[in-house]
């Protein structure tokens, strides 16, 4: 699921300076002292292996699970190999606060003897991970530490990690910071990353694992963003497997779903390594953050008044027109590609800008521009038949196959069969099986409109131009039972 609100243009008048400032350290902070972490920590874990500590620390790790009763963790290391097993007491215990604890009270060695021998190898062994940027400031499960609980909000564990956390930031801040302001904009982030981590660590205390990226504060944004700009509506773009679209609604709608979805990954997708807790816990303290300031009036009201009022609107496509009328197409195509990234269902604007594309000599995309004005929803009977002239100019200049394609569907759907049947004809790249199928639907169209003559033509057509498709069975079924 992706919901990203894109309600307002990124410009000078809007241009959110604390988020792109928080963006630049996010950006600063991984490739610049994160950059060699992967190389110290490989180095580190490679003495680690080679040296005596593993010797110690493996029996040790094992003591300390039947201890802790962490079975499956116990079960996982027994059924290794024997020489992966040092490799995997290695990485499990980068953050394992407790198994170090109990290491440094000498609970899980034999004897005295052995802590002193282990004591000297462990330091070396630390001092090396301790270069390890990511390691000194992720949030470490089972620790309460301020510090980390802020500082692993500026981690990232990878490119697209720190891509998809930068996306969000600037949809977010485009929004909230020009809401809030610069200063309380940052204390939501801020304090969101500390909420987050407080939700983490109450959720994962007593694991022994760790947690970094910026998207706890980012869910903080996202909640402070549903409650500060609550039933005023918003256009964001949505995508739910293979749906997307763009839709306007009321910010506060989005946050019971993005909540929801957080919960529910919570529950029930607990191995996919994502921190759906802290998500959820950014959510919450941002949405109550958010409360505060709208309650206490610290919102900014004028930022969030819809500044694109009717008149503006229409002004821009009073303008569009005059541009038309005088073949100024560029000028025109600016105005208009304004309006249809606003009002992307407006049929007049789409069918404006194919006729632009006409105007400019530009077939493929006025092609293109006419397949965008068949995929709409006419509202009525003069945009139905604005619908059809389009296709009729279409067919009547040649389109390719895709585009032969698209058109015969809407022809179907809205019963233009001999529009359809035209389409069709121009579709004769596409494989034979699909071509068949399509000239069957027509076929079974003409049926329904009781044009039976029409209907046997089509059959008869099937049957002589795609005889081994499956369809032909079909076609001579039909026919037969006539």
């Amino acid at each position: 699921m992706l919901i990203v609100p894109l309600h307002k243009p990124l410009n000078l008048a809007t241009f959110p300076l604390v988020t792109m400032l928080l963006v630049m350290v996010n950006v600063l902070v991984f490739f610049g002292w994160q950059a060699g972490d992967d190389a110290k920590l490989a180095a580190a874990q490679g003495w680690y292996l080679q040296s005596e500590l593993a010797g110690y620390e493996l029996p040790a790790y094992e003591k300390h699970l039947r201890f802790t009763a962490q079975h499956e963790r116990l079960a996982e290391l027994e059924a290794m190999p024997p020489a992966r097993r040092a490799g995997f007491v290695a990485m499990s215990t980068l953050s394992d606060v407790s198994f170090l604890a109990a290491l440094e009270e000498g609970s899980l060695f034999e004897s005295d003897a052995q802590r002193a021998a282990w004591s000297p190898l462990r330091q070396r062994y630390q001092a090396q991970l301790d270069e390890v940027f990511t390691l000194r400031h992720l949030l470490r499960s089972s620790e309460w530490s301020p510090w980390r609980m802020l500082s692993s909000a500026f981690l990232h564990g990878g490119v697209m990690h720190l891509f998809g956390n930068m996306l969000f930031l600037v949809a977010l801040g485009l929004l909230l910071e020009g809401a809030l302001g610069g200063w309380r904009f940052l204390g939501v982030y801020l304090l969101g990353a500390f909420g987050a981590s407080v939700a983490s660590l109450w959720w994962r205390w007593g694991d022994a694992g760790g947690g970094l990226g910026a998207s706890g504060a980012v869910a903080a944004l996202m909640g402070a963003f549903c409650v500060v700009w609550g039933r005023r509506p918003v256009r964001f773009f949505y995508w739910f497997g293979v749906v997307f679209d763009y839709v306007r609604a009321p910010a506060i709608w989005l946050l019971p779903l993005w909540l929801g979805w957080e919960l529910y990954n919570l529950l029930f997708n607990r191995t996919a390594g994502i921190g759906f807790d802290a998500h959820a816990g950014g959510l919450v303290s941002g949405a109550l953050m958010g409360a505060v300031l709208v309650l206490t009036r610290q919102t900014r009201e004028d930022f969030m008044a819809d500044e694109r009022a009717p008149d503006a609107v229409d002004a821009r496509w009073e303008l569009a027109q005059q541009h038309m009328g005088r073949l100024e197409n560029a000028a025109t195509e600016r105005l208009l590609a304004e309006l249809a990234g606003e009002q992307p269902q407006r049929m007049d604007i789409a069918l404006a800008r194919y006729r632009v594309a006409g105007n400019a000599g530009q077939r493929a995309v006025q092609q293109a521009r006419g397949i965008a004005v068949l995929a709409l929803e006419a509202g009525s009977a003069a945009e139905l038949a604005a619908q059809r002239n389009v296709v009729k100019e279409l067919l009547e200049n040649g389109v390719t196959a895709d585009a032969a394609a698209a058109v015969f569907e809407r022809c179907l759907k809205a019963g233009w069969l001999q529009e359809a049947e035209t389409a069709l004809q121009s579709a004769t790249m596409l494989p034979a099986e699909e071509q068949a199928q399509r000239w069957l639907r027509l076929a079974l169209g003409q049926g329904e409109r009781s044009a039976v003559a029409g209907q046997q033509r089509l059959l008869q057509l099937i049957l002589q131009q795609f005889p081994q498709t499956p369809q032909a069975g079909k076609a001579r079924f039909l026919l037969e039972n006539s």
